[in-house]
Parts: C-alpha cells; structure tokens; sequence
C-alpha cells in the first residue's frame, strides 16, 4: 500500500485510503463523514454495529455523514450535508481534524461524544467543530455520530422477535472507539493515549462505558480509552430492564394506536420518528422515566452495573477523569417551560415529594431560598431562582462530585460560571462551556451567545489549555489541585457562584444516586 505521509491530505490507513480537505485558516486537516460500521439498514436495523470492510478506491472525506434520525428541535437545528432533513439511517460516520503541523509524531487523540438526551444532536453541529482544538497542534480530534432515539435506545427484545437491547448507542461508540484504535495512527495519533470527552447525554455514555466495558470480565478502560472528561453529565441516568421493557411497551401501543400494527421491521423512519415524539410529549409518561425515557439499560450483560459501582474496579482506576458542570444548569430547562416563571414554595414541594422526604425539602427550599436572596442581579423572580439552583445541584453538581468520590485513580474537579450575556435568563446554563471548550464561541450564530466576559478569548483559551493539557498527561494543569482535599477549578467571573464541594456534598448526602437522578 502506499504510504501518503502524515502531512498530506491523502492517508493510507487500515481502513483504505482517505482523502480530506485543508482549512488554511486554522492549518487543520480535516477528514468527515468516514464510515466507521456498516450503514445500520434493512436486516441491520436494532443490530449491534457490524465492522465495515476495508475499502479498494479512495474514499472522498469531504463532506460530514449523515446525523441520526432524529424529529425537529427548538434546541438547535440539525441537517444533512445537502441540507436535508436527518431521516436516514445511515448514519454512522465519524470526522477526524489533525493539525498540519503537529507538535510530536504522535499525538494525544480526543474523541467527542456529542449530547441532546439521547434523542438529538450530532457531531456535524458548529459548536463541536474540532478545528480549533486540533490547531494548537496538540491533539487529534475525533468527533462521532451514534444511533439515537428508538433506534439507538430502546429494548425491544424482551416484548418482540426484535434484537434491540435498548444498548445499541452506546455500542455504537464502542464501535468508533475500535475504529479509532486499528486507525488513528495514521492520522498521526496515539491510539494508546485516547481521551474521551462528552456533555450532557455525551458526558452519561462515557459514565455508562465504564460499565460497559467491564463485560466478560475483559474490561476495555485503559484500552481503548485512556481518560475521561465528563461534562454535565449524571452517573445516575440509565433504566432497568423492567423500566426500559415498560417504556417498550409504551412504544408499541403508541405504533398500534397511530398506525394499527407494531411491525418494526417494515415501518418507514419517519412513522417510527412519529411514534418516538409522540412517547417524548406524553407528560404521564415522564412521571415515570423523567425527561429523558430513552437512555442506557443496566441489563447485567452489556452494562453490568452501574458507572458508580463500576468505578470501582482497578482497569477503572488506572484511567485519570475529570468532571465538572455549570453554575446554572438547570436555567436552560426552566427557560423551556414558562410555568417555571410562577412556582411557588408550595408548587416546589409538590414536586420533589416524588423524589425527596419532607423534612429534607424543608431543610434544602430553606438553603436554597437563602443563597437565591443574596443573587439579587438574578432576572428570575425569587422562587424559581431557587428551583433553579436546588435542581442544578440535585441533577449534576452532586452526581458529578459523586462519581469523583467514587473513582479511585487520578481525579480532578472543574466549575464553570460565566454567564451567556446576551441570555440573562440562561446564565450559565447547561452546555454554555462548550464555545469556550471548542473555540467556537465566536463561529457564526454562536457568537451572540458569547463574550460577556471581559476576555472571551482568554476564557477560551484557558479551557481549551486544561483540556488539552489532561489529554496529554492525565492533568489538566501544573497548579490544579487533585480533587482528593475537595479542589475544584473555576472557570468563568461570576465569583458569587463559587462552590464548596464538600459542604454541598453534606447537604445532599440524605439521598441516594437515584433520587440524585432528579427528573432526568
């Protein structure tokens, strides 16, 4: 086989040959839309991902892939590369942004695993652009799409002659991780210095495979990944087999009710997308399995236990992780509901007596409507102020310090608390650090969310520094602290915002990782 070399845009890898395109600008080489399973069609519709076979021609990587089938969102908009609408199952690709000049012959590989409460999203979005990143000449950036929605999360083997065991998602990045292994040092990267990182959904999946890949008592941390960033994201947040078959079920009714048979093999896309966003609106429903009804199932198989318990082992140990999340995550989901702007002390202990024991929700609406006082530049009206701030910490400050708890190898603790200035609603809410961690928070639309601060840039710079910093060794800067005495590192100007990890733990420590799961 020929050997193009590391700088050209022609690369010979395991896979076969590959051809990208050359950003001047940013001096990146970036590969998109490169197929890292066989196109999940017909027969292999809710079957785990199948290896793709080397290909003899070359391969144009030009243009992102397809994203996941998925229904319209008013988060954000997700196309095809035509400008379609994302209805094709043919959608496992992943991209690849290398620097023209890197700094060592092999280079630190970073893999992202995008959010959207496993439903939504994809890896060709502006705010996951891995140019910025991959031009500091650092690392490799690898950004992936995985099936979402019924057809990467739902558990239909128990109720149906389907195989899908409600898994398939996340063995889809399993997928693209082995892909990243037999491939990357082509691209010039170390396939034995991987670390993952992912928001939201994105930052639950890398929880989720720790589990995962402590299968067949082989596990594959410190394998095919190295390190872990976890961003936003719960530990808490997957179903049980007897949750996940009810949810199922749910689903089938709902195809039976729509269209007179539950035949999943023959219906179109757009019917199972019908039947999909149909489930998601039923407000009954998410009384049961919260927010998100389609997540990773604890089957005792593919995920063995849970991320917590997982992290236990010493293949788990052996990989550094990082967490954090934002000051104001739960600002971005109030923001979406306008009874969030009238709740009352009253409405707010309605709901957490699903979750919480009455003395306790006396005891934190006390705390919490004290700290909400003090935050008089805040635009919400006092009591929901202090729902925001009780469900951010219930739902990923608290699971997020947990699970660092829980790891016992190198561990470090992050806070992010700069506002998005031109959504005084927001603050810093759920997914605002991505520009920052990007760099993209000056790329096109994105721009007016950013710059409150008095040097965007800087802030910017800094994250990317820490990131890149922790994928090379493992620490994501000479002066930040271990977790191990309660550290955690601010990013952003909002000072009122500053965390006290282990007094917050304290004030939580009545509830277990599921009740911490709040309504997600």
């Amino acid at each position: 086989m020929v050997n193009f070399g590391k700088s050209s845009l022609l690369v010979d890898a395991p896979c076969g040959a590959i051809q990208g395109k050359h950003d001047q600008l940013q001096q990146v080489k970036q590969f998109q839309g490169i197929p890292y399973a066989k196109p999940p069609l017909g027969e292999l519709r809710w079957q785990p991902p199948q290896v793709v076979e080397p290909w003899s021609h070359l391969k144009e990587a030009t243009r992102y892939g397809m994203p996941a089938p998925q229904n319209p969102s008013e988060l954000f908009q997700i196309r095809g590369p035509n400008g379609e609408e994302p209805t094709s199952e043919d959608c496992l690709y992943l991209n690849i942004y290398a620097p023209t000049k890197p700094r060592h012959d092999k280079l630190p590989v970073m893999v992202w695993i995008h959010g959207g409460s496993f439903y939504l999203g994809s890896s060709c979005q502006t705010l996951y652009d891995g140019k910025y990143l991959a031009s500091s000449g650092r690392a490799i950036v690898v950004t992936l799409n995985y099936r979402l929605g019924a057809l990467g999360f739902l558990r239909l083997c128990d109720l149906s002659d389907i195989p899908a065991t409600g898994n398939e998602g996340l063995m889809d990045q399993l997928a693209a991780l082995e892909w990243v292994n037999r491939n990357i040092a082509a691209f010039g990267g170390d396939p034995e210095n991987v670390t993952l990182f992912g928001e939201s959904a994105g930052a639950m999946s890398i929880s989720s495979l720790f589990s995962a890949c402590q299968q067949d008592n082989k596990p594959l941390c410190g394998k095919l990944f190295h390190k872990v960033i976890v961003q936003s994201g719960n530990p808490g947040v997957f179903h049980h087999t007897d949750n996940a078959n009810s949810l199922a079920a749910l689903y089938l009714d709902t195809l039976v009710a729509s269209e007179g048979n539950s035949d999943l093999s023959n219906l179109s896309i757009e019917k199972l997308l019908q039947a999909q966003a149909m489930l998601i609106s039923n407000q009954a429903m998410s009384a049961k399995w919260g927010h998100l009804p389609f997540k990773p199932v604890q089957d005792g198989k593919f995920l063995v236990q849970s991320p917590v318990d997982a992290l236990e082992s010493p293949a788990a140990a052996s990989v550094p992780m990082m967490v954090g999340s934002n000051s104001d995550e739960w600002n971005l989901f109030s923001a979406a509901r306008p009874e969030t702007y009238s709740l009352d002390d009253q409405q707010i202990r309605n709901h957490l007596q699903q979750q919480i024991p009455d003395p306790m929700i006396s005891t934190l609406l006390e705390h919490y409507r004290t700290r909400a006082e003090a935050l008089t530049e805040d635009p919400w009206p006092l009591w929901s102020r202090t729902w925001n701030m009780m469900l951010t910490d219930m739902v990923f400050t608290v699971p997020g310090l947990r699970l660092l708890n829980a790891h016992k190898g190198k561990r470090f603790h992050y806070h992010f608390t700069q506002p998005l200035s031109a959504q005084p609603l927001l603050g810093a809410c759920h997914a605002a650090e991505l520009g920052y961690v990007f760099g993209t928070h000056g790329a096109g639309d994105l721009a007016h969310f950013y710059g409150g601060e008095s040097e965007p840039h800087s802030l910017s710079e800094s994250m990317r520094n820490a990131w890149l910093n922790f994928a090379e060794s493992g620490n994501p800067g000479g002066d930040w602290a271990e977790f191990d005495e309660g550290h955690t590192q601010q990013f952003g100007e909002h000072s009122k915002r500053d965390l006290d990890p282990v007094a917050l733990q304290a004030l939580w420590q009545g509830l277990d990782d599921q009740q911490l799961r709040g309504f997600l």
